[in-house]
């Protein structure tokens, strides 16, 4: 399979469009203009729920809703958000209701699922889609480094590591991770010229640079780490595995250390007792949103304007983030129903896709590349999940439409051998 064969225009403007839906989910393209953050965030919230409306269309009156039900699971999740925000909002932690309902404007970027579904995008479009954001965003990352922009200052984040004085700027980290595995998938997979491996490695170790230089992600290493070995197993020892795995233990051995030696050294220097440390504050946040879910007697905390001066306990304490949780977010701010779809959603993605790599023999890049990111930060020591954070729910909306996607290949796969 040639992952770098040329593209007929419409996929090629598919791509590119996906590129720009996802770099807005961030907000990044109406700062870079000078919108405000809210305003640009409420443009998208109506871009999205405009797709919903026309893939709602499409579902009933092409298809007459002869289709999965994958389908309405953004939506179900969606509903799940309401209902939850609204016990919580109504008789737990009351708040009017123009304080709460209107900040669920967030999850909209879940619905990036009805965008592609409106545009009936195929797993290849959807990944090298993801590509293009991931190597773009580096870029962008890489002139700032030099260059600050100013329209990235609202991205600046603390650095992970005390040693560092540098400007630390975090945008679209999920997309630029997810663009260092599919690349990796490509190469493991994929039978192609050495010239094209190489330029893939190059990328690759690109995005891996920038991840680890400018957006210093430590469970970003971990994931890449864990997904390329998922990617070498799925695919089986061949000899280019054996000798990416025998590469990568160089660097970690050799490399690695030498490259990372003041970040190896201000993480030694780390009290696990120091609230500043970027490392307890992850376990005090769970055990302080946790003890306000005890207070919801177990419903969960719902979702609560961010700017309100009402009863807000989402951001009572300034140091304690809800999205710190990472999956336990689920469960403390949605309660069960949260809980069920972060695990419901995510063990039926990982089917779906490692069921299509298999009948595909083995040599499909896109779900091989899909399965091994999503496993890596289900594994990781603080899960995450992708469709209930705000933070990344844009990125969940997109492993719902690759579920859809592949469902419906296998179907039609199947009816082809029944009829033949």
């Amino acid at each position: 399979m040639n992952i770098l064969n040329q593209f007929d225009k419409s996929s090629v403007c598919k791509i590119i469009l996906l590129a720009i839906i996802v770099f807005e989910s961030n907000g990044i393209l109406s700062r870079s203009i000078g919108l405000s953050a809210v305003l640009g965030s409420w443009i998208y919230a109506f871009a999205m729920v405009s797709f919903f409306s026309i893939a709602l269309l499409q579902f009933f009156l092409v298809n007459r809703g002869k289709e999965l039900n994958v389908f309405f699971y953004p939506i179900i999740l969606f509903m799940i958000f309401i209902l939850v925000s609204f016990l919580s909002s109504v008789f737990l932690f009351p708040k009017p209701i123009m304080d709460w309902l209107p900040s669920l404007y967030k999850f909209t970027p879940l619905f990036i699922f009805y965008f592609l579904y409106t545009f009936k995008y195929t797993e290849k479009e959807v990944v090298l889609g993801l590509v293009v954001v991931s190597v773009s965003a580096s870029l962008l990352l890489l002139f700032d480094s030099f260059s600050p922009l100013e329209f990235l200052n609202d991205y600046i984040r603390r650095s992970a590591f005390f040693s560092l004085e540098g400007r630390r700027v975090v945008i679209l980290k999920n997309e630029v991770i997810f663009g260092f595995v599919a690349l990796m998938s490509f190469i493991i997979s994929s039978k192609k010229s050495v010239f094209k491996n190489k330029l893939l490695v190059t990328i690759a170790m690109f995005l891996f640079f920038i991840q680890a230089f400018i957006m210093e992600s430590r469970m970003g290493f971990l994931a890449m780490g864990v997904a390329t070995i998922t990617l070498m197993y799925l695919k089986g020892i061949t000899q280019k595995t054996l000798q990416l795995l025998i590469a990568g233990l160089l660097v970690v051995i050799f490399i690695f250390p030498m490259i990372f030696n003041k970040h190896i050294d201000s993480l030694s220097n780390m009290s696990m007792n120091d609230s500043e440390s970027n490392i307890s504050i992850r376990f005090e946040t769970v055990e302080h949103y946790y003890q306000l879910f005890k207070e919801s007697y177990g419903f969960g905390i719902g979702m609560m304007s961010s700017n309100s001066q009402s009863y807000n306990v989402l951001h009572m304490a300034e140091h304690y983030n809800i999205l710190d949780a990472g999956a336990f977010s689920s469960l403390f701010q949605f309660g069960p129903l949260g809980l069920i779809a972060w695990i419901f959603l995510t063990v039926q993605c990982l089917k779906t896709y490692i069921k299509y790599y298999n009948q595909s023999n083995k040599t499909d890049p896109y779900s091989a590349s899909a399965f091994a990111f999503l496993l890596a930060f289900t594994l990781s020591p603080l899960p995450i999940s992708f469709f209930t954070a705000t933070w990344c729910i844009s990125m969940g909306g997109i492993f719902i439409y690759l579920m859809w996607f592949y469902r419906i290949q296998m179907m039609n796969n199947n009816a082809d051998r029944v009829a033949y």
